[in-house]
């Protein structure tokens, strides 16, 4: 079901009706599949489609003169991918396949017409562009002003709050596809610092980490050690909208 994810993220903020479930499901007809390395598309390349998320991570990235890499975003399942297709011809960005990804594909022409039909879906989007980014504003201040040992904790505490909004984590063990070239390739430190700032958190008793296990030792002290609030993740509900 091509909408599972996307109505997990939005329940309770947003009046998901029986048409826009059956909207999604008559436009999102076709799936695709990635292999873990697998591009949907490369930076310059001119934009087909819009996707969601049905399954697996993708990392949004750019690559910088002399092979160094920023990874700007990760993508999980629910998320809108290539929307910015609506306004732009070509992306920015890579978006690679960090797991085995599967993902629906909306058709634009109909996307457009399906908008203007239903009204909710073009809501339903533009809440899903403002999470997004909400992500990239937080990622700016970590890399401009929080250091090593607040990023960490801060994108790992991110992590473990993007999973609950779609009902993909419970307990203390996170198992992520996330290397630590990752981890440094998104807060934009050397592997080495990501290493000695995993070590750290770990003598401070609030997590541990082993070949893509992190267990959280003790969730508060790791929000308070990040500074974590976590308000910009959710959605704001609307007034029309019962618990």
């Amino acid at each position: 079901m091509p909408s599972r994810n996307l109505i997990s993220k939005l329940k309770g903020y947003f009046p998901v009706t029986d048409q826009l479930r059956a909207d999604l499901e008559e436009l999102a007809r076709k799936r695709i599949t990635l292999e873990a390395g697998e591009a949907l598309i490369r930076s310059g390349e001119k934009y087909k489609c819009m996707f969601i998320v049905d399954d697996g991570w993708l990392l949004r990235a750019r690559y910088l003169p002399g092979g160094t890499r920023q990874i700007v975003n990760f993508a999980l399942p629910g998320d809108f991918l290539c929307y910015n297709m609506m306004m732009f011809e070509r992306s920015e960005f890579d978006i690679v396949a960090r797991t085995t990804a599967s993902l629906w594909e909306l058709e634009t022409k109909s996307f457009r017409g399906m908008m203007q039909r239903h009204p909710g879906l073009a809501e339903a989007l533009m809440w899903s562009n403002a999470h997004e980014e909400a992500l990239l504003a937080e990622r700016v201040v970590s890399l401009g002003r929080r250091d090593a040992t607040q990023r960490l904790a801060h994108v790992l505490c991110e992590i473990v709050a993007r999973l609950q909004l779609i009902e993909k984590h419970e307990g203390d063990t996170l198992l992520l596809p996330l290397l630590q070239e990752d981890f440094a390739d998104i807060l934009g430190l050397s592997v080495i610092h990501i290493v000695r700032v995993f070590n750290r958190l770990e003598q401070m008793g609030v997590v541990r980490y082993k070949s893509r296990r992190v267990q959280i030792i003790d969730a508060e002290k790791l929000k308070r050690v990040a500074g974590f609030h976590g308000d910009y993740l959710y959605f704001s509900t609307r007034n029309d909208v019962r618990p």
